[in-house]
This record gives structure tokens, C-alpha cells and sequence, in this order.
């Protein structure tokens, strides 16, 4: 190659390595969105066609970014695949590649935490989604090469692969949030140390407990929640609560607006006229003008209702009614939403207990590969046996993803009923592990339903509000009667304001008497329409109080049956344990088929599914119970 020809190649690939370094920068700051291919163009100070030459398009930037971000994995990979090394030295080098590269680029941390952020079915969640995936394959293979080995028990893949995942996301939150001072060279080999030792000898429980000494307390800290606490925090933010709560403000301030009928009147009014010509009147025949050029008028007037009929009392006893109304319609909010916090709670935990079941189910099945692998080995078991368990270990993979991911889909479900920010870590720390006394007896729970019930006693406002319009409608039949007073000024000058003898004042009270005659027959029909309303408040008032039974039975019902199915499987689960752990006897012995492993396995995996269904079901189905109660 020609000298020039290799000063320009060179001179090409510093000019593309700069815009890609500066887009990093840019895009670390505000986004990837944010930035223009304009402002990048301006920060390096060449022109929009130059920058065009060596990246068509900004989505063709980013991604050149983002493949240059991730290219320190790319050649890790080749690094750690030496079978000559240890997996503790796998590991360490993997952490010691991921700081050695924040080190390198320190604005990409705050870049690549912005990918990740970005809408889901985007082109950069995309990127940041199939970098995950492949770095989770990378990883997986790895930790299942030394699991092979004996390097890690093989039960402890995934937990491996969790650990390191979540060291690599602290990495990155600590490189954007505190700078790489935080993270010593030590620090991936002791990190590396302490996930093998844990992985071979240790529970994860202990492997967290050694992490989270080692690394410091985490920034983003996971909220956790009891039940009740996870009804308060609803309650606090939900918006549905939130509104009811406004409306019910808003018919507070009724009962003042309908209480100030009841209190005087007091206006003033003021007026100038200028009489440009002014004006005249005829007395036989002649022509006599009156009024001067300016004149004033003031008055302050005093009005009160003496007698309207009820319709000023009525109007008030209506808006208590509104506003106790309202009381009850924020307590049926809240009552919805707890039962709605309670049942997903409860849902959230069935699927975490799901997938423990579905883990259990798998390491059962590669606890049995083991046996089988060592059986043939020994020359005891066949090829055939040791492909169908493999087969049977990946048949129960898939339930074990889906298990975990109802899970996560269900925290995010919970966080959007809580009112939380989606991104919001939460952990649960209550149980299936509900009183299980029964529903109790029949007849006594309607009675307290009816009694507690918000939306029934909102309803019975309701027939009374109708009741009481039809008072406010009659009213218009009756004469209204109030009472005033006025203090008036008049005075007229022909120039400037009036003097002493060009003003006057008075005084003046009385009572006014309107008495409806005639009015076309309106007032009766609104009368007719009012009570109209009443019949059928009254008729929903029935039929809501006839639902609430049905709705107590069906959850008496549905408690009841949770109930004895619960102390049903209560056994079922260590008989099924025992059949189990006899079966791996008599297996390792000879005296028992792999169909036989595998069908009992399959029976524990049952029992324990039906009992955490039936623990589910009891817990749903006494919120159930006590919403309808209205408790």
C-alpha cells in the first residue's frame, strides 16, 4: 500500500474512532434521542456531509456506538474459552474486562444505563436486548462447561449467572454514579473467589450475603412490602382513590354554597349618566326640559329569604347528602383497591412459589441425569436412559421460564396498582400463609354486609337525595317570601360633582311577596319526574342489596371450598416427598424403573402445585370474603 494511500486509511479510521467518542459523550449526557446528527457535526466542528460520509444515518451512529461499546465481550470471549484456566479466573478476567473498559470510555456507563432505558420495541432496546441475550449465552455456556467440569455444582448455574449479571449492572451503576474510585483492582479476583467457593460449598443465600459485604451497600435500594403495606402505599397513590378523594372536597364546599342561601345579601351598585340633551316633558302644550348635565346614583341593598316554600332548607340537608355520599363513594374506592392490592399480592406470591416448584422439578431431574450418567458409567444404565433424562431436563426448562417470567410480569402489575414508577425494584415479603378458620356461618354474614357495605350506603343517599328533590320541585308551588332594604344617593350638578343642595338620600325596606298562578303545568311535571327518580333509586337500592347476598354467598362459597381443598393436600405433599426419596432407593438399587423416578417426580411436582394453589385460593378467596362483607 502507498504511503498516502495508508496516511489516508489511518487519518479515516482517527476521524471515525473521534465522532464515535464524541457521540458517546453527547448521547451519555442527554440520550440517545436527543442528540442530533446537527449537534454532532458542531461539536466536532466538520461538516454535516463529512459526518454523512461515515455514518449514513444517526440510527447507523448509535448502533456503531453501541458495537464499539460492547466490543470489549466480543473479545473476552475468546479470552475465557482457554479450557486451560480456571472458571475463578474466567470470572475475574470478565470483571476485570468489564472495569478495565468503563476505565477507558468513563461516559459510557451513563450512555449504555440510557439504552437501557429506552422504550420497549425501539431500535435501542432492541440493541440492548440482544446484547443481553448474548452475553447471557456466553455466560451460561461457560458456567455450564464448568459445571461439567465440577469447577461449580451444577444446581448453581443460574444463580451463578444471576450474580455475575448483577455485579456487571453495579459496575455500571457505580462507574455513572461514583466514578471508578470506588472499585479497586482487587476487587474481580475476591468477587470471583467468593462466587466459586459459594457455588461449590455454599447456599446462594450466603454467596449474596459474601457479595453484598465485598461490594457495599447498593444505591438503588428494593422496596419491600408487606401486605399491608402494600395496601397503604395504593391507598396513598393510587389515582382511582385519588380522584374519589378530590370529589369528595369538591361536595364539602356544596354544603357552604348551599348554606350561604340561607345568610343576607349585601350588594352596592353606582352609576354616572352625562345628559348630553337633556331630556323633556309636556305640560298643556308646553315643552319643559329636566335633569342637569351630570347625574349620580348609588345604592346598597340588603336582600334575605324569609320563606321559599323549604326549598332553602331542603337544599342544604341535600348537600350533607352529597357529602355523605362522597364519603362513601372514596370508601368504595378504597375498599375496590385493597381487594384488587390483596388478590395481585397474592397472585405475585403464587408465581414466585410456582417457579421455587418448577426449580425444585428441574435440579430434581439434573440431580437424576447425575445418577443416570453415573449409572452408565458403571455400565448399569443405557445411552437411551441417560438421552431420555436429558430430554426430560429440558422438557422442564421451559415451565421454569415461564414461572419466572408470570412473576416479573406480575410485580410490574403490582408496581402500576401501587401507583409506583414502573422501575421501581420491589420484593414482597409476605406469604400464602393465611388464617384458615373457615368462612364462618351464612346467615350472619348478610346482615353485617348490608351493614358495612360503602356502595349500598351511598345507595340508600341516593333514593334520599330523590326524595328530597321532589321537596324542592313541590316548593315551586309555593309563594316566595323575602324581606329588603336599600340605602340610596342621587345628585345632579351641571358642571363637576353635586353640592349640598343638588343631593339627596333614602331609605327604604319592605317584604316581597311572588306567588305562582299559573306555569303551564312545569313545576307539576318536575314534581312527577323527582318522585319518578325516587321509585327507581328505591328499585336499584333492592336489587344492589339482593347482589351484595349473592356476591357474600358466591365468596362464602369459594372460601369454603379453598378451605377443605386446602386440608385436603395439607398431607399429600410429604407423601408425595416420601414416595419420592424411596423411589431414588430403590432406583439406585435396581428395583425401580426411570419411568418410576420420573412419575413420581412428576406426583411431587403436582402435590406441591395443588397445595400452593389451595393456599393461593384460601388467601384470594378471604379477600374476596371480606370485600363483599364490606370489611
Amino acid at each position: 500500500m502507498k504511503p498516502s494511500a495508508l496516511h489516508r486509511l489511518t487519518k479515516g479510521g482517527k476521524t471515525r474512532t473521534r465522532i464515535l467518542e464524541t457521540a458517546m459523550r453527547m448521547m451519555s449526557d442527554k440520550g440517545p434521542d436527543a442528540v442530533s446528527m446537527r449537534e454532532i457535526s458542531a461539536r466536532l466542528k466538520i461538516t454535516k456531509p463529512v459526518l454523512y460520509y461515515y455514518f449514513k444515518n444517526k440510527e447507523e451512529l448509535i448502533k456503531a456506538s453501541f458495537i464499539e461499546g460492547t466490543k470489549h465481550f466480543r473479545e473476552l470471549q475468546a479470552q475465557v474459552s482457554d479450557p486451560g484456566i480456571t472458571i475463578e479466573e474466567k470470572i475475574s478476567r470478565l470483571f476485570s474486562n468489564h472495569l478495565d473498559f468503563l476505565k477507558k470510555y468513563p461516559s459510557m456507563p451513563r450512555c449504555a444505563l440510557k439504552v437501557i432505558a429506552s422504550p420497549a420495541g425501539g431500535f435501542l432496546n432492541d440493541m440492548a436486548m440482544e446484547m443481553k441475550r448474548e452475553t447471557r449465552k456466553m455466560l451460561r455456556a461457560l458456567l455450564n462447561d464448568a459445571a461439567r467440569k465440577g469447577g461449580i455444582a451444577g444446581d448453581a448455574v443460574d444463580d451463578v449467572l444471576h450474580l455475575i449479571s448483577g455485579t456487571l449492572s453495579h459496575f455500571l451503576i457505580e462507574a455513572k454514579e461514583g466514578g471508578m474510585a470506588e472499585l479497586d483492582k482487587g476487587l474481580p479476583a475476591r468477587l470471583a473467589r467468593r462466587i466459586c467457593a459459594g457455588a461449590k460449598h455454599l447456599k446462594t443465600a450466603l454467596i449474596i450475603l459474601f457479595l453484598s459485604a465485598l461490594a457495599g451497600p447498593a444505591r438503588a435500594e428494593t422496596l419491600a412490602l408487606s401486605l399491608n403495606d402494600a395496601v397503604e402505599t395504593a391507598l396513598r397513590n393510587n389515582a382511582t382513590v385519588a380522584v374519589a378523594q378530590e370529589t369528595r372536597g369538591i361536595y364539602k364546599e356544596k354544603i357552604e354554597e348551599y348554606r350561604s342561601t340561607v345568610y343576607p345579601q349585601l350588594s352596592a351598585g353606582a352609576q354616572y349618566t352625562r345628559n348630553i340633551e337633556s331630556p323633556s316633558f309636556f305640560i298643556a302644550g308646553d315643552k319643559l326640559k329636566f335633569g342637569l348635565n351630570n347625574a349620580y346614583t348609588a345604592s346598597l341593598d340588603l336582600n334575605q329569604v324569609v320563606w321559599a316554600g323549604g326549598k332553602v332548607y331542603t337544599a342544604i340537608k341535600m348537600a350533607n347528602l352529597y357529602s355523605s355520599a362522597s364519603d362513601e363513594q372514596l370508601k368504595t374506592a378504597q375498599k375496590d383497591i385493597t381487594k384488587a392490592v390483596k388478590q395481585l399480592y397474592y397472585a405475585v406470591l403464587l408465581s414466585s412459589s410456582m417457579a421455587g416448584i418448577q426449580q425444585e422439578t428441574l435440579d430434581l431431574a439434573r440431580q437424576h441425569l447425575s445418577m443416570i450418567e453415573a449409572q452408565y458409567s458403571q455400565g448399569i444404565a443405557s445411552d437411551l436412559a441417560v438421552l431420555r433424562q436429558k430430554v426430560e431436563v429440558s422438557n422442564t426448562e421451559p415451565a421454569l421460564t415461564q414461572a419466572r417470567n408470570l412473576y416479573e410480569t406480575g410485580l410490574i402489575e403490582l408496581t402500576k396498582l401501587l401507583g409506583l414508577d414502573p422501575e421501581t425494584g420491589i420484593a414482597l415479603t409476605g406469604g400464602l400463609a393465611c388464617a384458615n378458620n373457615g368462612p364462618g356461618e351464612i346467615g350472619s354474614l348478610y346482615k353485617a354486609a348490608l351493614l358495612n357495605r360503602p356502595e349500598y350506603r351511598n345507595s340508600r343517599l341516593e333514593r334520599d337525595l330523590y326524595r328530597e328533590m321532589t321537596t324542592i320541585e313541590r316548593a315551586g308551588h309555593y309563594p316566595y317570601v323575602s324581606a329588603y332594604a336599600s340605602r340610596q344617593f342621587q345628585g345632579q350638578s351641571d358642571s363637576g360633582l353635586p353640592g349640598a343642595d343638588e343631593r339627596s338620600w333614602s331609605l327604604t325596606a319592605g317584604l316581597r311577596l311572588s306567588l305562582p298562578l299559573f306555569s303551564g303545568g312545569s313545576v307539576t311535571s318536575r314534581v312527577k319526574q323527582a318522585r319518578m327518580q325516587a321509585d327507581i333509586a328505591e328499585t336499584k337500592l333492592r336489587e344492589l342489596e339482593r347482589a351484595i347476598k349473592i356476591e357474600v354467598k358466591k365468596a362464602w362459597l369459594g372460601l369454603k371450598e379453598a378451605s377443605e381443598r386446602l386440608q385436603s393436600r395439607a398431607e399429600a405433599v410429604d407423601t408425595a416427598r416420601k414416595a419420592l426419596e424411596a423411589t431414588e432407593v430403590r432406583f439406585k438399587n435396581g428395583l425401580s424403573s426411570q419411568l418410576d423416578l420420573n412419575d413420581t417426580t412428576l406426583a411431587l411436582n403436582r402435590s406441591q402445585t395443588l397445595h400452593t394453589r389451595a393456599r393461593h385460593d384460601v388467601c384470594s378467596a378471604d379477600a374476596e370474603l371480606k370485600w363483599a362483607l364490606g370489611e
